[in-house]
């Protein structure tokens, strides 16, 4: 992105991360159209200084097969293909991740961990769990009322000084 971003806009490059996606924006259009430039290694950098620094410290390789590297990559990691949006002051490339399926396992997977780690240690505490857990203090605190409101789970006595009850 760095070395492909104009840096007479007003615009700022930027990553944003949502549940289901995530997406890329780079001010600054192509200088080709898109179709010319895929399949072909075509090589019209925006900033040479900025593209040969970054293969002099390895974090580029040959120029001009950028697109076709995004594509190959991401399809065989997520068996899809990026979405591209290009327009003539920007970029914006869009990798979708199949979201639903995911949040719940995640969710259902957290809760049992839960639920296992207060069968280990009933005074376990909210921070302990989440970074056991490896997730943040508001996420075990909603899979708890959750777990709460299905029965599950029970909390004795005061925050400091009770315990967790599971109930089976």
């Amino acid at each position: 992105m760095l070395m492909h971003t104009d840096y007479f806009s007003p615009a700022c490059p930027r990553v944003r991360i949502f549940t289901n996606h995530i997406e890329f924006y780079n001010p600054g259009g192509l200088p080709k159209p898109f179709e010319e430039l895929k399949g072909k290694d075509i090589s019209l950098p925006r900033n040479p200084i900025i593209a040969k620094l970054f293969r002099m410290v390895k974090l580029a390789e040959n120029i001009g097969f950028g697109f076709d590297k995004i594509d190959d990559n991401w399809k065989a990691y997520n068996s899809t293909m990026p979405d591209y949006q290009i327009e003539f002051d920007s970029v914006v490339v869009d990798f979708k991740m199949e979201a639903q399926e995911s949040v719940r396992e995640t969710s259902g997977k957290t809760s049992g961990k839960i639920i296992e780690l207060i069968q280990g240690n009933e005074n376990i505490s909210i921070p302990e769990m989440a970074e056991t857990i490896g997730v943040s203090e508001r996420s075990v605190e909603r899979n708890i009322e959750n777990l709460k409101k299905k029965g599950l789970l029970k909390r004795i006595g005061p925050a400091k000084g009770g315990y967790w009850q599971v109930i089976d």
